[in-house]
C-alpha cells in the first residue's frame, strides 16, 4: 500500500532565547527585583540548548544528545514514539510517522495524524532518504524493529539529531522511562509527566490484587495477535503479556517455551489447553486472520475456543502504543481473568 505522500523541503526556525520582564513596582528594591526574577526563572522550564542523558539499554551504551533548539519538525520511526508525541500535543510538529498508527485499531489520535505531511509503510523496510526528505530537526526511534543498526547511524552521519531510544516498548517500566526521554528532549518535561502519572495510577488501579507470576493458581491464558497477517502467540516480554500479569493470569507460552512471539500451531494450542484465549486485532480485521485457527478440529476442543471464553481487544487497548488506553484495556482484562477461575 502506497501511503507515502510527499512533504515539501521547509526552512525551519528555532529560537531558543527567553525574555526577561522587570519589576514595575517603583517602590520594590533592587534586592527584591532581583529575587522575584530568580523565582520566576526557576519556575520557568529549562530552554535550549539542552542535553539529555540516554541510559544504556539494548540500543546501545548511554550517551547524550544535545538538541541546540526546540524541535519544530520531528519524524516518528517507530508506533509509539508518534503516539506519544500526538499525545504530549506535538502533532502539529510531526513531518514523518508509521502509517499504522492511522488505524483506529491502533491509533489513538487518528484524525490529527491524518494531517501529518508523510508517512512509511514498514519500520524494517524504510530507508535514509525517506527520513532526510523531510528536513527534521528531530528524529526519535526505538530499537524494536532494528532501524537503529540500518539507519540510525547513518541519520546521525547526516546531521540530524537522532533521539535512539535506550530500549523497544515492552513494559509499563520502560514505557514511563521513554515518554520521559521524548519529553525531555522536546521541551514537554511537564506533559510527560502526567502522561506518565496517568498511566502508573491508572494501572495500579485497575491491577488484581496478586499479580499472575504470584499467585499459585493463576488462570493460564493465550494470547493470540493478527500483527503479521496470520495468528502469532504474545511470548518472551511482549507488553500485553505485562498486563496479563496485573489482571492476575500467566501466559501459557512460557509453558510451550516460547521465547518471543511467533507462530503458534494448533498442536501446540492443544497441549497447553489454556483457561482462556485473547484475541488482539492489530488491524482492524477483527476475528478473520483467527478464524482458521480457531476452527481446527483439534483446537475446538479445548475448552477455552469456546466463545465465551474467548476476550477480543484492539491492539491501542493492550499495546504500550496505546498509552492511557491500556488502563481501560487493562480494567477489562481483570475483569475477563476473574472469570476464569
Amino acid at each position: 500500500m502506497n501511503t507515502t505522500r510527499s512533504v515539501a523541503a521547509a526552512a525551519l526556525t528555532a529560537l531558543s532565547l527567553f525574555a526577561l520582564t522587570g519589576c514595575t513596582a517603583p517602590d520594590t528594591s533592587a534586592d527584591a527585583a532581583k529575587t522575584e526574577a530568580a523565582g520566576d526563572t526557576a519556575e520557568a522550564p529549562a530552554g535550549f540548548p539542552r542535553t539529555v542523558e540516554i541510559p544504556a539499554g539494548r540500543g546501545g551504551e548511554a550517551h547524550s544528545i544535545t538538541i541546540e533548539a526546540e524541535p519544530k519538525a520531528i519524524a516518528a520511526l517507530d508506533y509509539e514514539s508518534a503516539e506519544v508525541l500526538a499525545e504530549l500535543g506535538l502533532t502539529d510538529r510531526l513531518v514523518l510517522i508509521p502509517e499504522a498508527v492511522l488505524n483506529p485499531a491502533l491509533g489513538g489520535h487518528v484524525d490529527e495524524m491524518a494531517e501529518v505531511p508523510a508517512t512509511f509503510p514498514v519500520a524494517m523496510n524504510l530507508d535514509t532518504e525517506t527520513v532526510i526528505s523531510t528536513a527534521p530537526d528531530l528524529v526519535v526511534m526505538s530499537p524494536r524493529h532494528g532501524a537503529e543498526a540500518s539507519i540510525g547511524a547513518v541519520l546521525e552521519q547526516a546531521g540530524l539529531t537522532t533521539l535512539q531510544l535506550p530500549d523497544p516498548w515492552t513494559s509499563p517500566e520502560i514505557l514511563a522511562k521513554n515518554i520521559d526521554l521524548i519529553g525531555q528532549a522536546t521541551g514537554a518535561e511537564t506533559e510527560a509527566a502526567g502522561v506518565v502519572s496517568d498511566i502508573e495510577d491508572g494501572l495500579k488501579q485497575h491491577s488484581a490484587k496478586t499479580p499472575g507470576a504470584d499467585a499459585g493458581d493463576a488462570p493460564r491464558v493465550l494470547v493470540l495477535t493478527n500483527q503479521a497477517g496470520r495468528p502469532f502467540a504474545a511470548a518472551g516480554g511482549a507488553f500485553p503479556l505485562h498486563l496479563l500479569n496485573l489482571a492476575g493470569a500467566v501466559s501459557v507460552t512460557d509453558e510451550l517455551g516460547m521465547e518471543a512471539t511467533g507462530p503458534i500451531s494448533a498442536e501446540q494450542i492443544v497441549e497447553a489447553n489454556p483457561d482462556g484465549i485473547v484475541l488482539i486485532d492489530m488491524n482492524g480485521t477483527g476475528d478473520r486472520m483467527f478464524a482458521e485457527l480457531l476452527a481446527n478440529p483439534a483446537v475446538a476442543t479445548v475448552a477455552a475456543a469456546a466463545d465465551d471464553k474467548l476476550m477480543r481487544v484492539q491492539g491501542r487497548d493492550v499495546q504500550a502504543l496505546g498509552l492511557g488506553a491500556t488502563v481501560a484495556g487493562l480494567e477489562s482484562l481483570t475483569g475477563w481473568v476473574s472469570t476464569l477461575g
